[in-house]
């Protein structure tokens, strides 16, 4: 990839993540919380997703 177009998509990353930070902000402050059973799901669902990748791998 040619150092110019490298730098022209940093540059345009940039620009998103300098557009998109004041709504996430807002978000993080005003959005909803969640409570230890929501994590708990999320632990639960990760560790699945986990163990099945680990079962597909064992079985190639």
């Amino acid at each position: 990839m040619e150092m110019g177009l490298k730098i022209g998509l940093a540059l345009m990353m940039l620009f998103f993540v300098w557009r998109l930070w004041p709504a996430a902000k807002h978000q993080l402050k005003h959005g909803p919380k969640g409570d230890s059973n929501d994590w708990m799901t999320y632990a639960m669902l990760m560790g699945g997703v986990v163990v099945f990748v680990l079962i597909l791998m064992k079985l190639v």
